[in-house]
């Protein structure tokens, strides 16, 4: 299980969505696109920022540490402005104190529900999203989330999570781990699931349909953003293969006239190599800013866009 968790971190850190069909989108909506990159500074923190979340409030930054797998850790910093945040501590109540452990991915939704991936008990529980309620800093009635959307299957995790604004659809991410065929995640696949009730999420009937322009069996996809209004998905991936240092990893976003059509086919906002990785975009609520993470020399850092106008 140990290996598991390594496997994961190494994902983690190493993952990221290329197409040559970016033009050739299926509605008429304009894509959005983004300025220069600004460096996001937090005051106090000394080490990693990875996976970061923008409250809705804009006023909370979410992130975890080094996504190891093995000591890897939720934290907050509080808003100064836009590219200045107070580093504030570990978010209280989602972490775990036994390594090796992961404690991954904040989200959240406007009625302060929090939701985390987290490897606790795993494989003798399989389902490894989890919910509670934040406030101040702290991550209260802790639970897992249920649902036909957990896989139930050994080597099978939801590595990542989109919550919509309103709280009430979930974009899912699982992927398959397998140590001895693969390095990172052998094949990951999107869904959409509908709330059921305040611990259950169900996959949507549709579910194929809206993103069938986006889950290619060519891909690893991780990292879902949906924003505000439910019309623009963003998230990351790279070619599925052997991780390489001539890997691409890239931040796409697939947009749609309203919130119940498919999506269309996607466009790359950013690329990198995996040496400067960069991945899991966060977009805050009036959809202005776009914070992502990359990789440096020393550690990975969170970063900022502006979005342009149109």
């Amino acid at each position: 299980m140990k290996t598991l968790f390594r496997i994961i971190g190494i994902v983690l850190l190493t993952i990221s969505c290329s197409s040559d069909d970016s033009n050739k989108i299926n509605t008429s909506q304009t894509l959005p696109s983004y300025g220069s990159e600004i460096e996001v500074i937090i005051n106090g923190l000394q080490f990693d920022a990875m996976e970061p979340f923008i409250s809705p409030d804009g006023n909370y930054l979410f992130f975890n540490n080094l996504n190891d797998g093995i000591n890897t850790k939720l934290y907050y910093a509080t808003r100064l402005n836009d590219s200045t945040f107070n580093f504030a501590g570990e978010l209280s109540g989602t972490n775990q104190l036994t390594p090796p452990h992961l404690d991954a991915v904040a989200d959240m939704d406007i009625n302060d529900n929090f939701y985390w991936t987290s490897t606790r008990n795993y494989p003798t529980e399989l389902n490894n999203l989890f919910r509670g309620s934040f406030n101040s800093g702290n991550v209260n009635s802790i639970e897992r989330v249920q649902g036909d959307f957990n896989m139930n299957t050994p080597g099978w995790l939801v590595m990542d999570h989109g919550i919509s604004l309103d709280g009430q659809f979930l974009y899912f991410n699982n992927a398959r781990f397998d140590d001895t065929n693969c390095l990172g995640p052998c094949e990951t696949t999107l869904g959409v699931a509908q709330k059921v009730d305040t611990t259950t999420f169900n996959i949507i009937p549709n579910s194929d349909v809206i993103l069938q322009n986006i889950n290619d069996q060519n891909y690893i996809y991780y990292a879902p953003c949906i924003s505000s209004d439910n019309l623009e998905l963003y998230y990351t991936r790279y070619l599925k293969g052997e991780i390489t240092q001539d890997t691409v990893f890239e931040i796409c976003v697939a947009v749609r006239p309203n919130s119940t059509s498919e999506f269309s086919i996607p466009r790359v906002l950013f690329s990198e190599s995996i040496s400067n990785l960069i991945e899991a975009p966060t977009l805050t609520v009036d959809k202005n800013i776009l914070y992502y993470h990359q990789k440096t020399t020393n550690s990975h850092k969170i970063l900022m866009r502006y979005r342009n106008a149109i």
